[in-house]
C-alpha cells in the first residue's frame, strides 16, 4: 500500500532537566514485582532505549567537540527524571518500584545504566545501533544530535503486563494508528485529479519479555516506542472519496465487525449504510459485536466512543419497535466477558436514554406546522397559555370538558386552529389537535393546502387512504391519506384531505389511547 511521508524531523535539541525526589533506583527493583511494577521499569526502559534509536540524551549545545567530521554536544544529563506510568498514593499501595532521576557522566554511566533494564545482548545491540552515536572525551561524555523523527501515524500507545510465571512477565504494547490525509483520485472523462480524504486508523501490538536473570529482572526482548506496524491486520487505510465509497460499500457484508467500526471513525456524512449494519450485526450476533468492538471502545482513537454508542441511536431513529425490543432484551440480559465489555454495555445502556430522547424530540417535531416562522407543535407545554408566545391571542376559547375532566380550550393563529387542555394538577397544557384549510401553514416537509397529491406521497410514502375518517371542521374533500409513523410518535398522526388531488386541509391530532392504522 502506497503511503505519504511516514516520518518528519525533529528539530529541537533536548535541554537538562530539573531535580525530582529520589525513588527506588533500578537494582531496587523487588523480586517479586507487582504489575504495577513492571509497568513502570517498562516506561524507564522505554525512555533509556529511545535514547539509541529514536531521540538522544539532553545535549549542551554550547559545549562540543569535533572529530572525524563529526561534531558532539556535551550530555547534559544531571538528575534527569525518568517516566513512570503508575505513582503510590494511599489510595493505591501496590505500586513499589519508580526509576529514580538519573546522572550521566561518562560513557561507562550510561553503559551500566543500560545493563540495569536490558539483557546483555540487548544491551550489546544498542550501542552497536549507532557506535560513534555515545563517547567520552577527556572522560566526560558527549553525543552526535541524531534524533531520527516520530511516527506520524502513530496516535497514542498503552502499556499492559502480565505475569507468565514467577521469573517471567509479559508487557504488552498496544500502538494506537490514526492519521488524516489525502490522496488524489482521477476525475472520471478528464485528465484531471481531485483530492479525497483518507484516514489510517486501528492498532498493532508487541508482546515484551521481561525475566529473571542471574543479575536480577532483564527485558530480553525490547522495541522502539512508535512500533506501530502500518501493515498489521487490524490497522487499515481507508479512502473516502465518492469512487472508493462506491467500491468499498458493495463490500462492507464481508468486513468484520471491527473494520466497520474502523471505518465508521472518519466516515461522516457516508456512514449511514455502514452504520445500519453494524447495528444490525448487534441485533443478531451481540456476543461476536462485544468482542469485535472491545479494542475499540478501550482506544484513544477520535469517535470510537460515537462507534459504540452508534447502535442505541440507530436503533431508535431507524429501526422497527420489534428491533427496539430486540435491542432492550440484550441489554437487559448480555453477559458482559471482562471489564471493557462491561463499559461498553453501561455505555450502551445510557446512551439508550439520549436515544429514546433524541427520538422522541424528533418524533415530536414531525406534528408541527410552520406559520409566519412559528412552530406550532402537539405535545405538552410547560406552563400556562400563551407558552411565552407573545404573538397568540390574548384569551384562548373554552372548548368543554374532556373525558378526564380537563378543560378544553382553542384559539387560531396565522390560519392555524389549535386545541388544548389544560393538564390537572401539574399546571402545563397538552396540545392534542391543530387544523388547518389555509395556505400557508406547512408541515416539516413542506406540504401545505394547495401541495398536490404527487408532493404528498413523496413527502410521505408511507401515508396510507383513509376515507373513511371525518375532519374536526366541516369541509368538502373526496381523499383522504392518514400518515401515522408508530413508535415513539406513539398515537399521534396527520391527516391530509384532499379535493380534486389537492391538499384542502391538513389536521395533526394526538389520539392519547389509540391509532388510527394500528
Amino acid at each position: 500500500m502506497k503511503r505519504t511521508a511516514l516520518f518528519c524531523l525533529l528539530l529541537a535539541l533536548l535541554t537538562g532537566c530539573a531535580h525530582t525526589p529520589d525513588t527506588p533506583s533500578p537494582s531496587a527493583f523487588p523480586e517479586a514485582p507487582g504489575k504495577a511494577d513492571v509497568e513502570n521499569f517498562y516506561a524507564a526502559a522505554a525512555q533509556v532505549y529511545d535514547w539509541f534509536d529514536l531521540t538522544t540524551l539532553p545535549l549542551d549545545a554550547s559545549d562540543s567537540r569535533t572529530e572525524n567530521g563529526q561534531t558532539y554536544y556535551r550530555v547534559d544529563c544531571q538528575s534527569y527524571p525518568m517516566p513512570t506510568l503508575h505513582t503510590s498514593s494511599p489510595a493505591d499501595s501496590t505500586v513499589t518500584y519508580a526509576a529514580t532521576p538519573v546522572t550521566l557522566s561518562t560513557l561507562a554511566d550510561l553503559q551500566s545504566l543500560v545493563e540495569s533494564y536490558f539483557s546483555p545482548e540487548l544491551a550489546a545491540s544498542l550501542f552497536s545501533l549507532s557506535p560513534d552515536h555515545y563517547r567520552d572525551f577527556d572522560g566526560v561524555l558527549y553525543a552526535q544530535s541524531a534524533d531520527r523523527g516520530s511516527n506520524l501515524y502513530l496516535l497514542d500507545k498503552t502499556v499492559s503486563a502480565a505475569q507468565t510465571d514467577a521469573d517471567h512477565w509479559t508487557v504488552t504494547l498496544t500502538f494506537w494508528a490514526q492519521y488524516e490525509d489525502s490522496q488524489p483520485v482521477p476525475v472520471p472523462g478528464t485528465q484531471e485529479t481531485r483530492s479525497a480524504p483518507t484516514a489510517t486508523v486501528g492498532y498493532s501490538q508487541s508482546v515484551l519479555d521481561l525475566e529473571r536473570t542471574a543479575d536480577g529482572w532483564r527485558f530480553t526482548s525490547f522495541c522502539p516506542s512508535d512500533d506501530l506496524d502500518l501493515d498489521a491486520e487490524t490497522v487499515f487505510t481507508f479512502c473516502y472519496g465518492p469512487d472508493a465509497f462506491a467500491d468499498d460499500e458493495p463490500a462492507m457484508d464481508t468486513w468484520s465487525d471491527y473494520k466497520l467500526g474502523c471505518w465508521l471513525l472518519h466516515a461522516d456524512a457516508l456512514s449511514e449504510g455502514a452504520a445500519t449494519l453494524l447495528t444490525q450485526r448487534f441485533l443478531d450476533n451481540p456476543e461476536s459485536w462485544f468482542s469485535a468492538l472491545a479494542p475499540l471502545a478501550e482506544s484513544p482513537l477520535e469517535n470510537a466512543q460515537a462507534v459504540v454508542e452508534g447502535p442505541a441511536y440507530d436503533v431508535y431513529a431507524w429501526f422497527s419497535t420489534e428491533e427496539q425490543a430486540r435491542f432492550e432484551e440484550i441489554l437487559d440480559t448480555f453477559q458482559p466477558r471482562d471489564a471493557v465489555q462491561q463499559t461498553m454495555l453501561e455505555d450502551l445502556k445510557a446512551a439508550r436514554e439520549r436515544a429514546i430522547k433524541l427520538a422522541t424530540d424528533d418524533a415530536t417535531a414531525s406534528f408541527c406546522l410552520v406559520t409566519d416562522g412559528t412552530f406550532l407543535s402537539l405535545g405538552e407545554k410547560e406552563g400556562a397559555y400563551p407558552w411565552g408566545n407573545p404573538g397568540f391571542p390574548d384569551s384562548p376559547e373554552p372548548a368543554g370538558t374532556g373525558d378526564n375532566g380537563d378543560s378544553i380550550y382553542t384559539f387560531s393563529f396565522q390560519g392555524v386552529e389549535v386545541t388544548y387542555s389544560a393538564v390537572p394538577d401539574t399546571g402545563n397544557c397538552y396540545v392534542f389537535r391543530m387544523f388547518t384549510d389555509t395556505p400557508g401553514p406547512e408541515t416539516l416537509g413542506g406540504i401545505q393546502v394547495g401541495s398536490t397529491a404527487e408532493e404528498l406521497l413523496d413527502t410521505y410514502p408511507s401515508a396510507q387512504p383513509y376515507d373513511a375518517l371525518q375532519p374536526s371542521r366541516p369541509m368538502s374533500f373526496d381523499r383522504v391519506y392518514v400518515w401515522e409513523p408508530g413508535g415513539l410518535a406513539s398515537c399521534k398522526h396527520i391527516a391530509f384531505f384532499l379535493k380534486d388531488g389537492m391538499v384542502a386541509a391538513i389536521e395533526m391530532e394526538d389520539l392519547m389511547d389509540g391509532r388510527l392504522l394500528s
